[in-house]
């Protein structure tokens, strides 16, 4: 380690191949005093593969307030310490973020050693049309706020990324699907590991698909974001928009589901069912917002 004040190390390993570090990262987990790890299991198998003896330190939610007291103390007496996540870069879908601010505030030099990261690592390979994106991380876990912030979402344009559980990707998929429309999206699924998989389809093909086989791995899901051509009034195939959701409003006043509406008129207009969809959405809730400005 460089002779320099105490300083906090926020190391990126890898998201699942070992063999995505930095000979920079190996260098400072060999050369730190301590290692604060979210994983102490994981970040221990990566050392061994290594041959790094560090000790390392368990660091979570649950113990972040403790633990990062014994960072600070392990800073003020001069020590050199690492900040890992369980993969990836720290700070971003984790605790890290908590320490670092913490070391910041007491006045000890934080140094970035970059690396892998899951969100940058799936947006290299959706292909969007914006090269600008919005990094939302993990949605609620609680349905009615994960719909809220789903709906919140729903005006967003540029791409957005999101990390999901196994275990709740269908449900995930199934209320992305209905706040933001069948969108296009790319879907990646142990990024880096020996069964990885990525594709890039519309949100009710995956929804197909993990519904019918239990789905394993952690998740990168990319959803384009709105078209705004769809929302003006022409879909992106450059038909008329505008008289498709004049009809399907009328089916929807008459009594028919959004859906149903949606998808009866985006056949016969040869539109994406999607787009007609999202624009009723969109003129319901423009509908809302008139009537309350009315009243009051």
């Amino acid at each position: 380690m460089p002779s320099c004040p105490a300083c906090l190390y926020v190391v990126a390993t890898p998201i699942g191949n070992l063999a995505d570090i930095t000979q920079r990262a190996l260098d400072v987990l060999a050369g730190v005093d301590a290692i604060l790890s979210e994983n102490v299991g994981k970040t221990r198998r990566l050392l061994r593969h290594y041959g790094i003896t560090t000790r390392v330190l368990s660091y979570r939610e649950e113990n972040a307030r403790r633990m990062g007291e014994v960072a600070l103390g392990l800073l003020a007496s001069g020590k050199h310490v690492a900040l890992v996540a369980e993969a990836g870069t720290p700070g971003v879908s984790d605790p890290g973020r908590q320490l670092v601010d913490a070391a910041w505030t007491g006045g000890f030099k934080v140094a970035p050693i970059p690396g892998a990261s899951a969100a940058i690592a799936g947006i290299s390979v959706c292909g969007m049309k914006d090269a600008r994106f919005v990094f939302e991380g993990f949605l609620p876990r609680r349905r009615s706020k994960r719909r809220q912030r789903l709906e919140e979402l729903s005006e967003e344009e540029r791409p957005i990324i999101f990390f999901e559980a196994p275990h709740r990707i269908v449900e995930c998929l199934e209320d992305m699907r209905n706040s933001l429309g069948d969108r296009t999206c790319v879907v990646a699924r142990e990024i880096t590991k020996l069964h990885e998989e990525i594709d890039k389809r519309r949100v009710s093909w995956f929804i197909a698909k993990y519904s019918a086989k239990k789905p394993l791995g952690e998740f990168v899901i990319i959803c384009e974001g709105r078209d705004p051509a769809a929302a003006e009034g022409v879909d992106s195939g450059g038909h008329d928009l505008g008289a498709a959701l004049e009809e399907a409003l009328g089916l929807v006043k008459g009594g028919a589901k959004k859906k149903a509406a949606a998808k009866t008129v985006a056949k016969r207009y040869r539109l994406r069912s999607s787009d007609v969809y999202t624009a009723i959405r969109l003129a319901a809730r423009n509908g809302r917002r008139e009537g309350g400005k009315s009243g009051g």
